[in-house]
């Protein structure tokens, strides 16, 4: 779970042995300690990313990508979060969708390879990327983010990824949405309850923050949509949420403190300084307005909407995957929310993501995955793979 990283190490201890025994040569990465706090803020346990490769090839990297840590399970859960439970075709748990169905997906995709082509040649070319905390995202990450500072990313050596995000099993995603994540914090000063007026309110101001990020967001939704194919249709406008507000210490007494968490969701027409501009109006609006608290708002998070070339090879190679094993011509769309294909992209690195499990299922309560698609999600790789391979290496024909 992320947060705070609970077992970590054990996932790793996991994965590196079933991918030993499928002759994987295995690469254990972690992050330096001179660059841990600037990656994980506030955390204390390693963060270890698990690199298999079937050869030694330096260059023409065929990389597939997916994280193993999960959002909290919470509570209210109907079947056990973590016991992966089995019933009418659909397996339960926390990461069912989000995303340990894509980890499985791409590593027996492959495998199912293997048993057409052998391990010599072009599948020597295949490495996958088991990564942490890409639910914690950030500019830059202890997983996918840390690999491409240290050259794992290289254009040089990688020639397309894969992440195997849950997007559905006839869909094929070049991108997502931008993002700004922010936390502001409300400073005023106590007093009694019975003549509150004598303190500096910072819930009062809190609260005028949030109903005005709120009400921007809903005068923008009715003005902007986007003519881009992010899924699902609601998200083809600008969101806001916040997700965590809290304050005060007592019910008589005035706060003197008070914090909101805020994530501010832009459709690819937006730039980052349109939702700036917005989220630093309402502080304003608030601090005119209550001009004793102090308000001090910390963006801890920001992509704009980022965009892979939608025809590249790999997306074609997937494509035609996709209309053989389904029999349908896939959708090519946008994610709503930011994924680690942002770093793949910013390195000039062709990139989709393909994967197992329902968008829409994804953090919920009793998360679910259902199980044909997840077999047809197998094929669809292997077949995807094999495509690719033969566009780009001297095979003719299987």
């Amino acid at each position: 779970e992320n947060p705070p990283g609970l077992n970590y190490e054990r996932l790793v201890s996991y994965v590196t042995s079933v991918l030993e025994d499928l002759d994987y040569r295995i690469d254990v990465v972690e992050v330096s300690d001179e660059r841990y706090y600037s990656h994980i803020p506030g955390a204390s346990d390693p963060r270890p990313n698990v690199i298999a490769s079937l050869g030694t090839e330096p260059e023409n990297q065929v990389v597939f990508n997916g994280h193993y840590d999960v959002v909290p399970a919470g509570e209210g859960w109907s079947h056990p979060p973590y016991e992966a439970e089995i019933h009418d075709g659909k397996l339960y748990g926390r990461g069912a969708a989000d995303m340990k169905s894509g980890i499985a997906a791409q590593v027996y995709g492959v495998e199912l390879l293997r048993r057409v082509l052998g391990d010599a040649g072009p599948l020597r070319r295949v490495v996958h990327q088991i990564v942490t905390d890409e639910e914690t995202v950030g500019n830059t990450n202890a997983g996918t983010g840390y690999l491409a500072e240290k050259g794992y990313l290289s254009p040089k050596k990688v020639s397309c990824m894969v992440f195997t995000e849950p997007l559905g099993v006839a869909n094929i995603c070049f991108g997502h949405r931008g993002a700004v994540w922010g936390r502001v914090q409300v400073y005023g000063a106590k007093s009694h309850g019975g003549f509150p007026t004598e303190g500096v309110d910072a819930i009062r101001a809190a609260a005028q923050c949030v109903n005005c990020l709120y009400e921007q967001i809903e005068y923008d939704s009715k003005l902007k949509k986007s003519r881009h194919p992010v899924i699902p249709s609601s998200a083809r406008k600008p969101s806001m949420v916040i997700g965590l507000l809290q304050g005060g210490t007592w019910a008589n007494t005035v706060a003197d403190r008070a914090e909101f968490w805020y994530v501010r969701r832009l459709i690819p027409e937006e730039t980052l300084e349109d939702a700036r501009e917005e989220i630093n109006a309402c502080l304003h609006e608030a601090q005119r307005d209550n001009p004793h608290i102090r308000l001090v708002n910390t963006e801890v998070y920001s992509t704009p909407p980022v965009y892979s070339d939608r025809d590249s090879s790999v997306s074609k190679a997937f494509e035609y995957a996709i209309q053989r094993i389904i029999h349908k011509k896939p959708r090519k769309v946008l994610s709503p929310g930011t994924f680690d294909i942002r770093f793949a992209v910013n390195q000039g690195i062709q990139a989709i993501g393909y994967g197992p499990g329902r968008l829409e299922l994804s953090h919920t309560t009793d998360e679910w995955l259902n199980l044909e698609e997840f077999y047809t999600s197998i094929k669809v790789v292997a077949l995807g793979l094999l495509r690719y391979l033969m566009k780009t290496t001297q095979i003719n024909h299987v």
